[in-house]
């Protein structure tokens, strides 16, 4: 072979190793710009927090499997001099839209997928007036424009067909569930009012539809759950403060709990004083034997499952000895009567 026909070779082998790295380059990287499933055409909803960074963004994208590649993305977007240009709020997004597409969905002025949002964080265990206060806080609303849109459970009934199951002239006490909330600008106090209705009812699923719990109602089920989610701190000893009120509502024993004294007053105190205990009221379970008419405050779902799955004792009693917030159990008033000496 002589020197021409080598230098051809060379030129050839030399171009088709520079087309295949070419080749190989556009495959790779390009198609770390391409969707991540283009028949995937379900829909994604995002959440882009206030003062998210870029890198912050690229990985709520690829959390939700979204983008392929983080770093790439935030090269992109850097590329196209989209940086400072990224909205915040919810957006609409799905598999099938290629990074490009992403980009200018999240950076789109325009885009009718942006929604400011507020978010309302509900611990469990709040009542009602500490909701419209959080919430009057927060300038979602007035105190008492929500503490109106609460007062009544008949005027979601139609929305909502379980809330037949109150009381007639039941408010919505413990029937807003806790939970963290984006809260849409412009939301009126009924809005939010729905919105924790929702969760309510998405939380409690098959329940809505039993009517009898271990010799309960459904309404009187939630009432001794927010009995013990405003007692009871530990989760574990939930269940076993379930089965103390259950007890003693089978032996006809009075439940004596200080948070329905403390609803009565409207206020938390460390200690009630023996006058207090002795308001006249259908809801202090000092004087009245059994349950409240309603609930006292929101449970959370840990304390509505003990009080559908109670534990299985003895116990009448418990009482405060633990700085973590646990209780002592006892099942005779003399043993009681000692563990109260550890009393906190």
């Amino acid at each position: 072979m002589n020197n021409k026909a080598k230098t051809i070779i060379s030129l050839l082998v030399l171009l088709l190793i520079v087309g295949g790295g070419y080749y190989l380059y556009r495959s790779f990287f390009g198609g770390m710009y391409e969707p991540v499933d283009i028949n995937d055409t379900s829909e994604v909803q995002i959440e882009i927090p206030s003062g998210s960074s870029l890198g912050k963004v690229a990985s709520i994208l690829y959390d939700n499997n979204l983008i392929k590649n983080g770093t790439f993305f935030k090269s992109r977007v850097q590329k196209l001099g989209k940086e400072t240009e990224i909205k915040t709020g919810e957006f609409t997004l799905s598999r099938s839209m290629s990074a490009d597409e992403i980009i200018g969905v999240i950076t789109s002025e325009k885009s009718e997928d942006v929604v400011e949002t507020t978010k309302l964080v509900i611990p469990e265990g709040f009542e009602r007036k500490l909701i419209a206060e959080r919430i009057e806080e927060k300038g979602l609303g007035s105190k008492e424009a929500f503490l109106n849109a609460t007062a009544s459970a008949a005027d979601y009934v139609a929305e909502f067909p379980w809330l037949q199951k109150l009381n007639e002239g039941e408010s919505l006490e413990g029937y807003l569930f806790p939970a963290t909330y984006d809260i849409p600008a412009g939301a009126t106090e009924v809005d939010i009012t729905k919105q924790m209705l929702k969760a309510f009812q998405d939380r409690m699923g098959e329940y809505l539809d039993r009517e009898d719990f271990n010799g309960l109602s459904f309404t009187q089920m939630i009432t001794l759950a927010s009995i013990i989610e405003r007692e009871i701190k530990v989760d574990d000893e939930r269940p076993l403060a379930a089965s103390v009120f259950y007890n003693r509502i089978a032996q006809g024993m009075r439940l004596q709990s200080c948070a329905t004294v403390q609803f009565i007053l409207g206020e938390r105190k460390a200690k009630l004083t023996n006058e207090e205990t002795q308001i006249d009221s259908p809801y202090n379970t000092y004087i009245n034997e059994g349950l409240p008419p309603a609930p006292i405050a929101s449970p959370g779902m840990k304390s509505i499952e003990a009080a559908i799955n109670p534990a299985q004792t003895d116990y009448l009693f418990f009482v405060l000895t633990g700085d973590d917030g646990s209780h002592t159990f006892t099942s005779t008033y003399e043993d009681h009567l000692k563990a109260k000496e550890n009393m906190k």
